[in-house]
């Protein structure tokens, strides 16, 4: 029996978290070159970067293939569902979750660098959300999970969902997959009509008992439960799939700092008496999230071009547990194959990431948390009375990661299917 979601309204830009908070962050960060306290800032939407070089580059044998969502065989999709089950099902090593989980409380703890909430070391901002690292950071992030799936079966790798695909949607959402949209809970949008959304009870989560502790809302720290939850396309989020020309402009810019903020999606770009410049948006990566998860907001605001969340709804509308929902991987996929794509034009090597003057973690050979050897630890964020640092297993300390040592997609392993197979050769620009 359909039950009626109750909607309650929270004020938002008290919050750093989730996509409300990402965009409260976005909101800081304006407000930051405003009045020059320093906090980051991209560069304005108009700035030039280094030009475009095609340096020869060559290819490492048996590379990884990622590839569309759309492209992969009958076994593909049965090989990747059984390795995220094994995942699921497999305990950590010194602690109560399961491998899996480990990504995602790694993920949720990202949200906890701030001193308020007891962060220690020297690294200063969210580490993979809101400034330059956003981009490598996951790109290593995708890594370690695929190399979690591989340990499982060596052929899988993790698909891309390409959000211009009208297919893609489709794919992803059927049973015998990654399971169809939730269903139990209507949804009175308003000037919209009702909609349905909830849990999932298709595809490999419809057996996962999600851990009430890493599954919240980041607005009130209120747990979301224990099923997996979406809300598909509900409004304003039912724009799909994204126009083709919203993509082709990410590459009007050889400036990495705004190609980063763009792609992440929680500033857009505007432009006031001829000056370009930033305003908080749901674009791009942030506005996909809630494709799948949903989201109400204050339409009033909408319609006036503010955003204004008023609900986190679904699993990926929760950006600390989003990983907790399998799209999570093929969504992430997609934005790191727009980097490669965007490197492989021209923007490949060190030049093209920012090497100083950013918060630690985010210049080019700051290590990342948590691939910094123990260097800093996030504080207690997460519901109350809860400590996810305990239940959290983190990388071999050996393991020192920085933005350097990510920019070569293909050194790490893997490539995309689509992009160039040979060496390149130099432009007639250079």
């Amino acid at each position: 029996m359909l039950q009626k979601l109750k909607i309650s309204k929270k004020i938002t830009l008290t919050v750093f978290i989730g996509l409300a908070g990402l965009v409260a962050i976005a909101i800081i960060i304006v407000a930051g070159l405003r009045n020059n306290s320093g906090i980051y800032y991209p560069p304005p939407p108009d700035a030039l970067g280094p030009a475009p070089v095609f340096p020869q580059q060559s290819q490492p044998p048996n590379l990884s293939l990622r590839k569309s969502v759309t492209a992969l065989t009958a076994a593909e999709k049965t090989a990747f569902v059984a390795a995220l089950n094994q995942l699921q099902f497999t305990p950590s090593n010194g602690s109560s979750l399961s491998r899996y989980e480990q990504f995602v409380v790694q993920h949720i703890l990202t949200m906890g660098f701030r001193q308020s909430l007891g962060a220690t070391g020297p690294a200063r901002g969210n580490p993979a959300h809101s400034y330059p690292a956003f981009l490598p950071w996951h790109r290593q992030f995708l890594l370690d999970f695929e190399q979690a799936l591989q340990a499982i079966d060596p052929s899988v790798t993790i698909p891309y969902w390409d959000w211009t695909d009208p297919d893609a949607l489709t794919v992803m959402l059927q049973a015998d997959f990654l399971g169809e949209g939730g269903t139990g809970t209507t949804v009175e949008v308003n000037g919209s009509g009702r909609f349905e959304g909830g849990e999932v009870t298709t595809g490999p989560c419809s057996t996962w008992q999600l851990n009430p502790k890493l599954h919240f809302d980041p607005l009130t720290l209120d747990s979301l439960g224990t099923h997996l939850l979406r809300f598909v396309g509900l409004p304003p989020f039912n724009r799909y799939p994204l126009p083709q020309s919203e993509i082709d402009h990410l590459f009007k810019t050889d400036n990495y700092e705004v190609f980063n903020a763009l792609i992440e999606g929680a500033l857009v770009p505007t432009e006031q008496n001829g000056q370009k410049d930033y305003a908080p948006g749901w674009a791009l990566h942030a506005f996909v999230h809630s494709v799948i998860g949903g989201s109400q907001v204050d339409w009033n605001d909408w319609n006036k071009g503010i955003v204004h969340q008023l609900d986190v709804l679904g699993t990926m509308d929760s950006i600390p547990a989003s990983p907790y929902d399998p799209i999570f991987w093929l969504h992430h996929a997609n934005v790191d194959r727009l980097w490669a794509q965007w490197q492989d034009q021209g923007h490949s090597g060190p030049t093209f990431y920012p090497s100083a003057g950013k918060p630690f973690g985010h210049n080019l050979l700051d290590p990342m948390w948590p691939w910094d050897g123990g260097l800093s630890q996030p504080g207690n964020y997460g519901p109350p009375n809860t400590d996810l640092r305990a239940l959290y297993s983190r990388p071999a300390q050996e393991s020192i990661v920085s933005a350097s040592d990510v920019l070569d997609f293909r050194q790490l392993g893997y490539t995309y299917a689509g992009l160039p197979e040979t060496d390149f050769q130099a432009s007639d620009n250079e």
